[in-house]
């Protein structure tokens, strides 16, 4: 039953995508064929540095050195930076340090496995990050890891809707 699970999770987040980039498409025709600038949502590019100000917001994209990633939910913000990360060897390592360092009051939040979380993300075979928080305080979680491991987060940027 977990495949199917994860295959209707996988089936949702592809919708998203979809729409998000067909709506995309619609706005840059409706803008070419119109002289006045329709008043819709647009996307602003923040640094991932201020979690507080991200609370409400919906994301679009992440951009990590340069690179940039769609990424429809905060879910996947986190999934993102942090699998662009263990690319990095030495990362990944303090990365997989961390395992079930840092814990929460009830659950864990970095561990080598699914056990005691409520919406476990895997990141790799041996990295499972809890995600079952508000957009504030998975963003701090995240942030809070990037500085245990001394990664500078600062060429990080999101893209959010407005």
């Amino acid at each position: 039953m977990d495949i199917i699970k994860e295959i209707r999770n996988f089936q949702n987040e592809l919708n998203v995508e979809i729409n998000n980039f067909c709506e995309k498409m619609i706005q840059e025709i409706e803008k070419e064929n119109s002289t006045v600038t329709p008043k819709t949502a647009y996307i602003s590019t923040y640094p991932i540095t201020n979690p507080t100000f991200f609370k409400g917001k919906k994301p679009v994209e992440v951009e990590i050195d340069g690179k940039t990633i769609i990424t429809p939910t905060w879910k996947k913000v986190a999934y993102t930076i942090l699998t662009e990360i263990v690319q990095d060897k030495n990362m990944e390592s303090k990365l997989l340090g961390l395992r079930d360092v840092m814990l929460g009051r009830v659950r864990n939040r970095l561990s080598s496995s699914d056990k005691n979380m409520t919406s476990p993300l895997c990141i790799t075979k041996d990295l499972y990050i809890e995600t079952h928080y508000d957009t504030e305080t998975l963003l701090k979680f995240l942030l809070q890891i990037l500085d245990k491991i001394g990664y500078d987060y600062n060429n990080i940027k999101i893209k959010i809707m407005n």
